[in-house]
This record gives structure tokens, C-alpha cells and sequence, in this order.
């Protein structure tokens, strides 16, 4: 019940001064145009990128990624030792952009779908698939060490064997 009486006594204390109302009045519209203004202003933290778009990797820094992922994990096969791993890639990335199809009557045309800043929307983006792999490891002379890297790296990158050579660093 306390609360109650105090917001009819402050109901009745706003209505007896009705310069209060109108500073509250102000003080929204105040606050109105300050929001509208921030809209206005530009940010001051650089440009930013649109949204939805991710910082897409090159094919170089595909590659290396690979690579330093590829030489720690055959590090850890028993018997492999200090390892150096080299990939190449068969072809560069490939960008698959979004189209829109118009028909009307017996003829049909395919446009890109394009953002508001002029660039083409991708929809998908294709990786560079490996061609070959080259490793290069302290029990690269053992048979067993060089079946069980050859195996690994196989079913990691989806690389036949016979493209995949392992040698023992000298």
C-alpha cells in the first residue's frame, strides 16, 4: 500500500506543477533527437565490413595452415620424430556467386544478386584441393612409420597414395 500512496501523491504533486510536466516533456524530446542525431553522425572506428561477409583465407595461408597442421599431428606418430610437410594445391579457390533467374515466355535470363555497395553475392566458396603431399620425417625410413603417415594423410586430405611421398630427413 506504501508504494501505492506514493505514486498518487507524486501523480497529484506532477499535476499541480505543471512546469515539471513540461521539463519532462523537453527532456524527452531532448533525448529524441540526440538518438536521431547518433544515426547521423558516421562511426569513428574505421569502416567496417558489411555484414555477413567473413574474412575469406588465400590460398597461401590455406596452404601453410595445412601444412603446420598436417607436420604436429605426423610429430606424434610413434616413431615419426621432427617432421616438414609440403602441399600443393591443384587450382585456387573457387567463388560460386548467387544468381537470379527471370523467365518470360520462351526466354529466361540469370543475373547476379548484387549488395547495396555494387559487389556480387557469394554463395559458396570452394577451398583449393590438395594435389600432392610431400613429407619429410626422421623415421620416414621405416616401412611401418611411412604406411601409417601415408594412411593418415590419405584419409585426412582425400589424397591417394601414390601421391603422397614420405622420406626420411637426412
Amino acid at each position: 500500500m506504501a508504494l501505492q500512496e506514493r505514486l498518487t501523491g507524486w501523480m497529484k504533486g506532477a499535476r499541480e506543477k505543471p512546469r515539471a510536466a513540461s521539463l519532462a516533456v523537453l527532456l524527452g524530446i531532448a533525448a529524441m533527437l540526440l538518438i536521431l542525431l547518433s544515426e547521423l553522425w558516421p562511426a569513428s572506428d574505421g569502416p567496417a565490413a558489411p555484414p555477413g561477409r567473413e574474412t575469406v583465407q588465400t590460398a597461401d595461408s590455406y596452404r601453410a595452415s595445412l601444412e603446420n597442421q598436417l607436420a604436429a599431428l605426423i610429430e606424434q606418430i610413434n616413431g615419426a620424430g621432427e617432421t616438414t610437410v609440403m602441399i600443393t594445391l591443384e587450382s585456387g579457390e573457387e567463388r560460386i556467386y548467387a544468381t537470379d533467374t527471370q523467365t518470360g515466355g520462351d526466354q529466361s535470363q540469370q543475373t547476379h544478386v548484387l549488395l547495396e555497395d555494387g559487389t556480387a553475392l557469394e554463395e559458396t566458396v570452394y577451398l583449393p584441393t590438395v594435389c600432392g603431399v610431400a613429407v619429410v620425417c626422421d623415421g620416414g625410413g621405416d616401412v611401418g612409420v611411412e604406411a601409417r603417415i601415408t594412411a593418415l594423410v590419405s584419409a585426412l586430405l582425400d589424397v591417394p597414395s601414390n601421391r603422397i611421398c614420405v622420406e626420411q630427413r637426412s
